[in-house]
């Protein structure tokens, strides 16, 4: 099971966008790899919800509705389906 870099990349800049006023596309790469590496090592959809939480309140200071983080998770444990 693979998960690479620009998928994760793209849902994390369309769908998590914890500042949403249009940022640049490279704006998350930060947050893309421990993503990856959580989504590669089978931690579950809440250790990858906290990571997004914790991330989007505490060091972006922009926290995201819990709907909008379930979408997210969704998506990205998506990606373990397929070769993305």
């Amino acid at each position: 099971m693979t998960v690479n870099f620009r998928s994760v990349r793209a849902i994390l800049w369309r769908d998590w966008d914890p500042i949403g006023c249009g940022v640049p596309e490279d704006e998350y790469d930060d947050y893309v790899p421990p993503v990856v590496a959580m989504l590669t090592q089978g931690k579950t959809r809440a250790d990858v919800a906290d990571y997004l939480r914790v991330t989007a309140a505490e060091t972006i200071a922009c926290p995201v509705s819990e709907e909008k983080l379930a979408l997210v998770v969704d998506k990205l444990f998506a990606l373990k389906g397929t070769n993305a």
